[in-house]
Parts: C-alpha cells; sequence; structure tokens
C-alpha cells in the first residue's frame, strides 16, 4: 500500500463511478474525459493493493472491499466540503450543470444574484427546456441537477416551492369575456394544460386553443397582444397581467403549481451541493 497516492481527486473519481455505475457518466460529472477516470481508479486500487470495483461490458459494481471504501470515501468528502465552508465558500471553484423549465426558470435571477456573490468562482451551465427533456440529461449524466415542474413519472426530488395556479389576461384586454374563450397554453404534455382543460370542462366553460407553444416566450405573445387568456402561477406573475379570479365569468379554480429539484445528493461534487442549498434556501417554500 501507498498512502503517498491516496488523494481527495482519487476518492472523488471513485465516489463519482461508485454513484453512476459507469466509466462514462463519472467523466462526465467530473468534466473530465473516461480515460482519465480509469486511471484515478486503477491508482487508488494500486494505493490500496485491492480491486474495489467490478467491470463488465455493461454495468460497474463494488466489491466487498469497495462498498467498504465508499462509506469512507463520502464521509471524507464531506468533511473536506464542511471544512471549506466554514473557511469561506468565497474559494469555492467550480462548474455546475442545471436544466430548468420555462416556468421554473423565473426563479432562477434571484439564485444565480446570490450565486455571483456568495460564490464567485462557481460558474453555471443552465439548459431550458420541458421537464422531461432535463430528466433524461439528468440521467444520462449531462446535467448536475434538474429544477423542474413535473416529475414525469420519476421517483424521488425534492418538492423545491408551491404556487397557485392562476387564470391571467393583459390588464388592458377583456378577451376573457369572448366565448368560447380563446387559451393560449403550452402544446400535449403539459400537465398544466390538462389540469386547465379538465377545469373548464368540469365547469361547462367552452374554450378554444387559439395559441400553442413549446415556450413561455411564444404564449407571452399571444397574452400581450391581448389574444387569448393563460394560465401562469401565481409567484410568476408579471405587472402587465391580470388575474382572473373563480368569480369572474364562470373561471374555475386551478391546481397548485409545484417546483422540483432532482439531482441534490450527499454525493455530488461541493460545487453542486453548494448551488442545490442555495436555491433551496432562496426559493423553498416547499
Amino acid at each position: 500500500m501507498n498512502p503517498q497516492n491516496f488523494s481527495l481527486d482519487l476518492l472523488r473519481a471513485f465516489v463519482a463511478v461508485a454513484d453512476t455505475k459507469h466509466f462514462t457518466r463519472a467523466a462526465e460529472r467530473l468534466n473530465c474525459v473516461q480515460s482519465a477516470v480509469s486511471m484515478q481508479i486503477q491508482r487508488l486500487e494500486d494505493s490500496l493493493d485491492t480491486r474495489l470495483l467490478e467491470r463488465s461490458k455493461r454495468q460497474v459494481r463494488l466489491t466487498e472491499e469497495g462498498k467498504i471504501l465508499l462509506r469512507y470515501a463520502e464521509r471524507i468528502l464531506q468533511l473536506k466540503e464542511q471544512a471549506v465552508a466554514e473557511i469561506g465558500h468565497q474559494s469555492l471553484p467550480g462548474r455546475v450543470r442545471i436544466g430548468a423549465t420555462d416556468w421554473s426558470m423565473p426563479y432562477l435571477p434571484e439564485v444565480l444574484k446570490r450565486l455571483g456573490q456568495k460564490y464567485p468562482k462557481l460558474d453555471v451551465e443552465l439548459q431550458c427546456g420541458r421537464s422531461w427533456d432535463a430528466l433524461d440529461a439528468l440521467e444520462a449524466g449531462k446535467l448536475d441537477l434538474a429544477f423542474v415542474t413535473q416529475k414525469c413519472g420519476r421517483k424521488g426530488g425534492k418538492r423545491i416551492s408551491h404556487s397557485p395556479l392562476t387564470w391571467a389576461v393583459v390588464s388592458s384586454s377583456n378577451v376573457e369575456e369572448l366565448d368560447p374563450v380563446p387559451l393560449a397554453l403550452f402544446g400535449p404534455g403539459c400537465i398544466y394544460r390538462t389540469a386547465a382543460i379538465d377545469a373548464l370542462e368540469t365547469a361547462g366553460k367552452p374554450y378554444r386553443f387559439a395559441y400553442e407553444s413549446p415556450d413561455r416566450a411564444g404564449l407571452e405573445c399571444a397574452v400581450s397582444a391581448g389574444l387569448a387568456v393563460t394560465v401562469v402561477p401565481e409567484d410568476c406573475l408579471t405587472e402587465n397581467l391580470r388575474v382572473l379570479p373563480p368569480s369572474a365569468g364562470g373561471f374555475p379554480p386551478l391546481p397548485t403549481f409545484n417546483t422540483f429539484l432532482f439531482g441534490a445528493t450527499p454525493r455530488q461534487p461541493a460545487a453542486v451541493k453548494a448551488f442545490a442549498d442555495l436555491l433551496t434556501e432562496t426559493v423553498g417554500n416547499g
């Protein structure tokens, strides 16, 4: 055994492989190439004079010795992160890859503002798409975190915030008085579109799909022009929008809008954990 080669970088690579069960995904998480991860694992095994992983073409699994080391490696890395936290996170470097959706994105400007103040050396790669796209990318190792508005059948994920959904129109418009009411909504697959349609049909209120868009900007164009009614989380209302209460023209109440954070685990690098903690602290009312 050569303890001089027993470094935090080797432990970090080992935990990443143990967590993802895949060398390529571990390399993506660590922002390096697969061969570098393989070399780090080999050095760690050589330094301990034992085999930590059983490798096959389809999977990687821990040996009994690997399971033992994993428990200690996680504790060692967590202690290192705690030490950095006490000394001051101003020096925390790293990169965080996060996927968000059109309706979770409005929560992020304040998060990023606070991030820049608290962790000026931490870089963020932000991708915006649909919830299922972000979750697919997270599972493929292409993202560190997914801040989404629906779980898409996935287990886990932490509810970060909740807000009532509201019917809304531009303040200068009376488009809600039209019969049938023109709607501007996301396309099929959006759970809030489904909730809105179910509510209208249950209430017996006629409607038509006037505008559909895969993104929020497209819907805002139609609504800002006074051409349609849309559905907006109360937290995301802008000054130019007017809320239609349930008493207005037979618009039925809507369910609660939720956001969820996936990927925030103790095994993530310090930079990812710091971002996840700050997002939860800033946005959280779950």
